[in-house]
């Protein structure tokens, strides 16, 4: 592991797992004043296919993420690392918008919305499966949890099927999979047109869960060619309203990153995208 490599001095810098986080912030842990952390271009969410049954509706899209309670996601699942999304766009990536009106934890509306949607209750859902990248018949600590949220707050109970990893992504892009499953994406670069272009246009290979909405696709067509700044990333704040609006997906969190560097490894800088910057460094023990 890298951190018993990191102490017994055999490396000068590591990356830290989630369950070494809580550790290396604690100010009184030696290995505290080495931590660097930034934020991290990635975001993780569930995708509901929106061609079929009950995910056809945006009301039941809407229940779902307004049943799911991201901060207790991230302090149960993920050791406390990440930061609950409102959206696609994680901090850190131009067009981040704060003042994103995102569906918000609210168990009482999720119900609402539920008794809204053309289903009417959790009686008159179809039978629902989540796929999930995994092995055997139990569910990770990840998928448990959103099912649990789900069946407390909205009172439906999931099935999860679990793929073998190696054959998880040739089964989702070849749409043999249940109405809901696991996604996520990392900036190839630091662009917003790189999420929602990439993940939620109706024609981009990447948008799994089959959605179209056609003022988006012209949103996103007009991004595309403009060449003023400030009116390009209003078209894509537009966009991610839009999408965040339509819950195609459920968006859970964005990643956190944390590194521990030696003193003496001068230059170092954490960049929002894994490209590490070793031309800057030096040593100087």
């Amino acid at each position: 592991m890298g951190i018993n490599l990191y102490e017994s001095g055999e490396i000068d810098m590591t990356g830290i797992s989630s369950s070494n986080v809580a550790r290396v912030l604690d100010p009184a842990d030696p290995l505290h004043p080495d931590l660097v952390s930034g934020v991290s271009l990635c975001t993780d969410f569930v995708v509901f296919d929106v061609t079929r049954p009950p995910f056809d509706d945006v009301k039941v899209r809407q229940a779902f993420s307004m049943a799911f309670d991201r901060q207790k996601y991230i302090d149960v699942v993920t050791n406390g690392v990440g930061v609950p999304a409102k959206g696609p766009y994680p901090p850190g990536l131009p067009g981040y918008d704060l003042n994103l009106k995102g569906l918000p934890y609210d168990p009482v509306q999720a119900s609402s919305l539920l008794a809204q949607s053309k289903y009417g209750d959790p009686k008159g859902l179809p039978p629902i499966v989540y796929t999930a990248s995994g092995s055997g018949n139990t569910a990770g600590p990840d998928v448990a949890a959103m099912a649990q949220m789900w069946e407390q707050n909205l009172g439906v109970k999931i099935t999860i099927e679990n793929i073998e990893p190696d054959k998880y992504y040739d089964l989702l892009y070849s749409g043999q999979h249940g109405q809901l499953f696991s996604g996520g994406w990392c900036a190839d670069y630091p662009d917003p047109e790189n999420f929602a272009d990439v993940l939620f246009h109706s024609a981009a290979q990447q948008n799994t869960g089959q959605y179209s909405n056609p003022a988006l696709d012209a949103i996103l067509d007009q991004a595309r060619t403009e060449q003023a700044v400030s009116k390009r990333i209003g078209l894509y704040q537009q966009a991610e309203q839009m999408i965040v609006q339509d819950a195609p997906a459920l968006f859970i969190s964005h990643a956190l990153s944390y590194m521990l560097v030696k003193p003496y490894v001068k230059g170092f800088v954490l960049t929002p995208i894994d490209i590490p910057l070793e031309r800057y460094l030096t040593l100087q023990h």
